[in-house]
């Protein structure tokens, strides 16, 4: 399995090192963006859209690159709990169970998507490489369905360059951060955001189209909060003060004929911000999504303006007389905004636990060991593994677990640990056969609490065969089943 997108550029281990290459990622991002200046100054719209997609991917990729594992896998319960659902539902697990033997699976699409997904070595990173196409695919959806084409380079910049905002980073809900804990909803968020600006070039009345999109980011409200949303304090101020000046600009937009697309976003969205607050439950990342991208597309008109006005005051100068106003004014914007955005200076390993902590790969013996748990065991085997391997067994492994309480507790959790106890102390009884456990995976210093000083004295409590050991005394014994 592959844990890692420095494994699938084939990079030598530890690279890129955040401490050395993250300065030299700031020059790169100062480079690519002279290159979307130049574009702009002569109007080449197709490079134009190249470089600002380029801009984006490497500023985030580098940050993804830098992982050692996916992103919150086997540090955020939740996360590796998907993780969890998706490798035993891609190895052969009995549909609708989850990584729990008889439990059932949560409603989540990524499990659902699993099986389907290619290649199988990928199924891992997937949920963690997705996200960095969603902020350049948005950049593209605004360049070719935004109705007003004299605007439409600056809107895309706009949306490419001010996505997110260092105050709602702070409250948890800028967009780039966010997409690593919702690599699921982002998808519909894009899809949403799609058919909102294609609903904005319908011939209807411009009031009909508004409140089609308003209703079409309505669907928002199905989306489950992945962690606590906002009180009403945080909610007041992201509609508000943490949107200058692009509350500014859209204000002023709005009566002299602000796009439909973008009022549908800025009516949707501030209401699912409102409603984030309160007990409903929706989910405030995207919520506060919707609005940004409706004020920024708002602020499209006012912005093209400015620089236009700008372009011509700077066409009078010999060295720009060749370019046209909008190439220039659209130029400067890049040239002003790029190297001081967000993205330009994100550095997600001071302010994002999961992301640190994702840092650091998983060792090479535990990986090979679940390997070949995943090579040599049956896709219906049932493991007993202790509360510190039972995710690996789960996740890098692909087999169902009798118990992982630091993942989740079943409601039948104290037979489930009877279980455990009589097999583990030679008396299986009924139970064992009740859950179909089939296999143990033990490790030095696993089950003390059931008086098992090393791992070579389970072979002494019953019916255990030895079918797997490594260096580090990491042992899987199969459960023999009585003659």
């Amino acid at each position: 399995m592959i844990l890692s997108a420095a494994e699938l550029l084939r990079l030598p281990p530890g690279e890129p090192d955040i401490d050395l290459h993250a300065g030299l990622l700031r020059y790169l991002l100062l480079a690519l963006a002279l290159l979307w200046v130049l574009a702009a100054l002569q109007g080449r719209r197709a490079a134009f859209l190249l470089a600002g997609v380029v801009f984006v991917l490497v500023a985030s990729g580098f940050w993804i690159a830098a992982l050692g594992r996916p992103y919150g896998l086997f540090v955020d319960p939740e996360i590796t709990r998907r993780e969890a659902n998706m490798s035993v539902a891609v190895a052969g697990a009995p549909p609708g169970e989850s990584f729990l033997v008889d439990v059932p699976v949560a409603r989540d699409g990524w499990v659902s998507l699993a099986p389907s997904l290619r290649p199988r070595a990928w199924l891992l990173i997937v949920p963690t490489l997705v996200p960095l196409l969603v902020l350049p695919v948005l950049g593209v959806l605004v360049y070719l369905l935004w109705p007003r084409r004299d605007e439409a380079l600056v809107a895309t910049a706009l949306c490419l360059l001010f996505s997110t905002g260092d105050l709602d980073a702070a409250r948890g809900v800028g967009f780039v951060p966010g997409l690593w804990t919702h690599p699921g909803s982002a998808l519909f968020l894009l899809l949403t955001v799609a058919v909102v600006l294609a609903l904005g070039r319908l011939p209807v009345p411009e009031v009909v189209a508004t409140a089609l999109g308003a209703a079409t980011t309505a669907a928002w409200i199905v989306v489950r909060a992945p962690f606590e949303g906002l009180d009403l304090a945080d909610a007041a101020l992201l509609l508000t003060l943490d949107q200058v000046p692009w509350c500014l600009l859209a204000a002023w937009a709005w009566p002299r004929g602000a796009a439909p697309a973008a009022r549908a976003m800025i009516i949707g969205g501030a209401a699912l911000v409102v409603l984030s607050a309160g007990p409903v439950g929706v989910d405030a990342w995207g919520s506060h999504a919707f609005y940004r991208f409706g004020l920024l597309l708002a602020s499209a008109g006012p912005v093209t303006i400015l620089a236009s006005r700008a372009g011509e005051w700077l066409r009078r100068r010999p060295a720009f007389a060749r370019f046209g106003p909008p190439g220039i004014g659209t130029a400067l914007l890049v040239l002003a905004a790029a190297p001081i955005c967000f993205l330009a200076w994100w550095t997600p390993t001071r302010s994002d636990r999961l992301m640190n902590e994702s840092r650091e790969p998983l060792t090479v013996r535990l990986r090979n060991a679940m390997a070949w748990v995943r090579k040599e065991t049956p896709a219906t085997a049932v493991f007993i593994a202790s509360p510190d391997y039972a995710p690996y067994v789960a996740v890098l492994g692909g087999r169902r677990v009798l118990r992982a309480p630091a993942l989740a507790i079943a409601d039948d959790d104290i037979r489930r640990y009877r279980a455990e106890d009589k097999l583990l102390r030679g008396r299986p009884g009924k139970l064992g056969a009740l859950y179909g456990l089939t296999h143990v995976f033990i490790g030095p210093g696993d089950f003390l609490a059931f008086d098992i000083a090393s791992p070579e004295d389970l072979e002494k409590r019953g019916r255990f065969r030895l079918l797997h050991r490594d260096a580090s005394d990491l042992r899987v014994y199969e459960i023999l089943r009585p003659e």
